[in-house]
């Protein structure tokens, strides 16, 4: 035990100490030098990550009455444009409110006739002026009456035309046309021929174009180091992402102690919703990536041999993250000159001898 510590002594203190070369040494002891490269972002690990859509990019498709369903002219996962007409529907109630606002159409054209008729009448002075004036106020209430049915037909999904061209021929259409309020892609449809739909149904669900999420559930340690608009990397099968963090959860689920976390993800990046894949998470950081050849354990230090003309002197280092064969080391600009990785142990052992 005591021979242990003197011996982890001597490594502390040895190793603080410098050694000189001669290039003809170099060469004979394999003696290799390697800049580090400095990095602005440092991985952190693979974790399980997922693609998601935003609730913001689904639109839901529905009508407020109920129906049948006479004709599907769209399906599953197939591109829609705004205003495109997805289906047929047959309702009693959109027949009755075609029959209510031809009804109303038909009164305000007889009072406003009258209207006009009791007008002449008044100013020639064959009738009071209140008649006129009650006439007058008939034709603003049936027009009152007639912008309620036109609110009520437009819930329908009744066009300004259909509109038009009902009141010009007072002919009912007897079917409704269920159209897209949006441009994009169905991804769900709860709806078939024949079928009967009620109020508010979901009928379709359309995705708009817009960006994705990629969610993970990262352990506490790693999201810690994580801020909301934080710059990240997120490596999939070796194609590098540019993401942000969206979303911290403010709590630690207890089950696996592991932290939600919501990253945004580019339309460029091309990742189908529902994709799950292990993904290497990089955090924006300010680092210098040397090969793990030039690390060097001095007691309980960690040290690299820093070169300077013909010396080599050791260096303490931070080591923040590694993998196989590099390691990424906290950045000092010391760590600009050229890194021992080949013959690191010779180095090591003339300091501990006290030999050059």
């Amino acid at each position: 035990m005591k021979k242990t510590i003197i011996l982890q002594m001597m490594l502390s203190i040895s190793l603080v100490a410098n050694v000189t070369l001669t290039p003809q040494k170099e060469k004979n002891w394999q003696i290799q030098t390697a800049l580090a490269q400095e990095v602005t972002h440092v991985p952190l690990d693979e974790y399980m990550m997922r693609v998601t859509t935003p609730p913001k990019l689904l639109h839901t498709i529905s009508v407020p009455y109920e129906a049948q369903v006479i004709q599907l002219n769209k399906a599953n996962f197939e591109s829609v444009n705004k205003g495109e007409v997805l289906g047929l529907l047959n309702s009693p109630q959109w027949i009755e409110a075609q029959k209510e606002a031809i009804a109303t159409w038909v009164e305000l054209s007889r009072s406003e006739n009258e209207a006009s008729r009791k007008s002449k009448l008044c100013k020639e002075g064959i009738i009071a002026q209140k008649e006129c004036l009650i006439a007058d106020a008939e034709v603003k209430t049936d027009k009152i009456k007639l912008l309620a049915s036109e609110t009520v037909l437009k819930s329908y999904g009744t066009s300004d035309e259909m509109i038009k061209i009902l009141f010009k021929d007072l002919t009912i259409f007897p079917k409704i046309e269920l159209r897209s309020a949006v441009k994009g892609v169905i991804v769900q449809t709860d709806i078939e021929v024949g079928k009967n739909i009620s109020s508010s149904s979901a009928l379709f669900t359309i995705k708009i174009d817009g960006e994705d999420w990629i969610e993970s559930d990262l352990p506490q340690a790693i999201a810690d180091k994580l801020k909301s608009s934080k710059e990240v990397i997120i490596t999939i099968a070796g194609k590098e992402i540019k993401s942000k963090v969206l979303l911290l959860s403010p709590l630690l689920n207890p089950t696996n102690q592991t932290r939600y976390v919501r990253f945004s993800l580019p339309k460029e990046a091309d990742l189908l919703v529902g994709l799950k894949t292990k993904a290497t998470l990089s955090i924006q950081r300010k680092a210098l990536l040397i090969n793990k050849k030039a690390i060097v354990q001095d007691g309980q230090n960690t040290v690299v041999f820093i070169k300077e003309a013909q010396t080599y002197r050791t260096l303490k280092v931070d080591v923040i993250a590694e993998n196989r064969q590099m390691c990424y080391l906290e950045y000092n600009a010391e760590l600009k000159k050229p890194i021992a990785i080949g013959g690191t142990s010779i180095l090591q052992n003339m300091l501990i001898q006290g030999k050059e």
